[in-house]
């Protein structure tokens, strides 16, 4: 497994508040594991079974955008 960090700035921004356990629920359907955000910042440390970099980052994109309207 491989660790990542995806820095969401400004989720909570315009009246949009995406709560810690919706995020963490977002990322768990996406198929990654360990997930968990740090403090309130709503930075989200997980683990992926995905050995390239760039693969993990179009799925999270991918995710955050469909999921979250991100």
């Amino acid at each position: 497994m491989i660790r990542y960090v995806a820095f969401l700035r400004g989720i909570n921004v315009g009246g949009r508040v995406v709560v810690k356990e919706t995020l963490q629920q977002a990322f768990t359907s996406m198929g990654f594991q360990n997930v968990s955000t740090f403090k309130q910042s709503r930075n989200v440390i997980f683990e992926s079974k995905a050995e390239e970099t760039e693969k993990s980052e179009r799925q999270n994109r991918a995710g955050t955008q469909n999921q979250l309207g991100l």
